[in-house]
């Protein structure tokens, strides 16, 4: 354990004070007698200054990444505060990229690495309990958000050199810097644009997880797990609560397990089912409904889960519920075997659209005459829309910036990604027969290739729908 220093007693410099209350304009609600007082009586703060577990696979990026830039200056900002309204603020979600290179700090750190391969972390120095303006400054002052960790505490759980922000200007005057841009303005003010470059190299060696990250996805999933089945055990209220309250019960077991939700989470129940991104959620839900809940949590050190779920509220489907249900099923399936090392990223969605063109065939929703030019594989995108999966990390959406160039490419053991087939038959389509419409269905694992094939790291909540309904039944 690290004590901060304490502040000693001085006699107040009142002309001093008296020029912070004017500067902070606070002067109508804060007099130079009360922020003395504010001064003074505090005990020196306690830190933990143990390494954190997080340090040592973050030391071996920075050095694989120190040897790749090596001669380049380097900026990895952690962000600014975003203003909500007024003098509030949203909460701060660290940038990726200085996540995964350096760890949790506060807002405004940014980490550098130098042309001669060390690395910085240079750290906004918050006002300490004792200095007037730990009152005075709302967004950083102590007092407000608790004393900040001092430098060599920082340091010591970090593994990094960590020096004052103000130095910052000064120690890349003049160096062509590169950065990651668009999180803090001061950062991209002090480096040169690269069109993105940085970025995209840091989500190319983002792509391939290491086992600590596949752990970190595995706990985010985990979590998530454990909302699906709150939502499930207590089905029999979405009667008479609606859509809010399913947000509501998954969100109280995603920030018990983790930061919260790692996305605005989609709700849907009934004929909100069939849009893709239902963000409302304030719809009421009803016996014979089908509820689509794609939902995840962001766990400590950002890894996010991506889940969805579709199952009957009754805790049975209905015949037509059923036979939507299952086309779905066997598609995830498809796309699920399409995974493997070398096989084209694009396997797995080829699958999956073989298998929904096939059963939207013996729905008799194919052919269409009206889509008769098309192959049926494409005219089955009308009733699913969007990608079979994306890649999955430290972003839900993970290295989205090179999205294109790793669709193009092929599986590799360590890549995470969703499996997430669907079929969406809209109130409102003329094309789709009647007694299809209203209806939406979409499975999504959160899966890890493996040498010789894929783990389902969400294969503790049930796919196929006899195993959905006793899943229900037993709650």
């Amino acid at each position: 354990m690290s004590d901060s220093v304490r502040p000693e007693s001085v006699d107040p410099d009142w002309d001093h004070l008296d020029r912070l209350i004017a500067e902070a304009g606070r002067s109508g609600n804060i007099g130079r007698e009360f922020l003395h007082a504010m001064t003074e009586g505090w005990q020196a703060s306690s830190f933990d200054d143990s390494e954190w577990t997080g340090t040592a696979p973050r030391r071996a990026r920075r050095d694989r990444v120190a040897a790749e830039l090596r001669g380049t200056t380097v900026l990895v900002p952690v962000g600014v505060l975003v203003r909500r309204t007024n003098d509030l603020h949203y909460p701060f979600r660290p940038g990726t990229d200085h996540m995964w290179l350096a760890g949790p700090t506060d807002a405004g750190a940014v980490l550098v690495l130098s042309a001669e391969g060390d690395w910085t972390l240079y750290v906004d120095q918050r006002p300490p309990l004792g200095d007037p303006m730990a009152l005075l400054d709302i967004a950083r002052g102590a007092i407000w958000d608790g004393p900040p960790v001092p430098s060599e505490v920082l340091s010591k759980r970090l593994g990094l050199d960590v020096r004052p922000i103000d130095e910052l200007e000064r120690r890349v005057a003049g160096l062509s810097a590169r950065a990651v841009r668009g999180l803090d303005p001061r950062v991209d003010a002090l480096s040169v644009d690269d069109d993105g470059e940085l970025e995209r190299h840091f989500a190319r060696l983002r792509l391939i997880k290491d086992e600590y990250e596949i752990a970190q996805l595995q706990d985010a999933v985990d979590a998530a797990v454990h909302g699906f089945e709150a939502v499930a055990t207590e089905r029999r209220q979405l009667l008479q609560h609606g859509e809010a309250y399913v947000e509501g019960l998954f969100a109280l077991h995603a920030r018990l397990r983790g930061r919260g939700f790692s996305y605005t989470p989609v709700v849907g129940a009934g004929v909100h089912a069939t849009v893709l991104h239902w963000f409302g959620n304030d719809g009421r839900i009803a016996e014979g409904d089908l509820l689509l809940l794609d939902a995840g949590v962001e766990g400590a050190e950002l890894y996010s889960s991506d889940v969805t779920r579709t199952f009957p509220v009754s805790g049975r489907f209905s015949a037509v519920q059923r036979d939507v249900y299952d086309i779905v099923q066997a598609a995830h399936a498809a796309a699920l075997a399409a995974v493997r090392p070398g096989a084209p990223y694009a396997a797995a969605g080829e699958a999956a659209r073989a298998v929904l063109a096939d059963g939207l065939r013996g729905l008799g929703v194919l052919p269409h005459p009206a889509l008769a030019h098309l192959p049926d594989t494409e005219a089955a995108r009308r009733w699913s829309p969007h990608g079979v999966g994306h890649m999955l990390g430290a972003d839900v959406h993970d290295a989205g910036v090179i999205a294109a160039e790793y669709a193009a490419g092929t599986y590799q053991a360590g890549h995470c990604l969703t499996i997430e087939p669907g079929l969406y038959f809209s109130p409102y389509d003329q094309w789709a027969p009647e007694h299809l419409r209203g209806v939406g269905v979409r499975i999504e694992d959160d899966v890890v290739v493996t040498a010789d094939g894929v783990e389902v790291l969400s294969a503790a909540l049930p796919t196929k729908a006899g195993e959905v309904e006793s899943w229900l039944e037993d709650r």
